[in-house]
């Protein structure tokens, strides 16, 4: 009886690998627009109204790869900065 029900999980998990595989190798074709403003701040958008929920993503080409030696540490400041909050604001 073990050994049938191994049996049968082991082929239940192969089948659902095998899915989930398949899935993942098709090719995934998302819709966007893409703007550059003058200032050179690029926006993606994608647009789906299947729910009511809005996501914004903010992503800067900049950091701790960008500093200079003798001057590190400003990316890590910077990012306290922004994302920690203040008192006065």
């Amino acid at each position: 009886m073990k050994s049938r029900t191994f049996l049968l999980l082991l082929v239940a998990g192969g089948v659902f690998t095998q899915s989930l595989l398949a899935q993942t190798s098709a090719e995934i074709d998302i819709t966007f627009k893409k703007f550059v403003l003058h200032n050179g701040l690029t926006l993606i958008v994608h647009e789906d109204h299947k729910a009511p929920i809005v996501a914004v993503n903010v992503w800067y080409h900049v950091g701790s790869k960008s500093e200079k030696p003798g001057k590190t540490g400003f990316a890590h400041l910077f990012e306290h900065l922004m994302f920690g909050g203040s008192e006065h604001a």
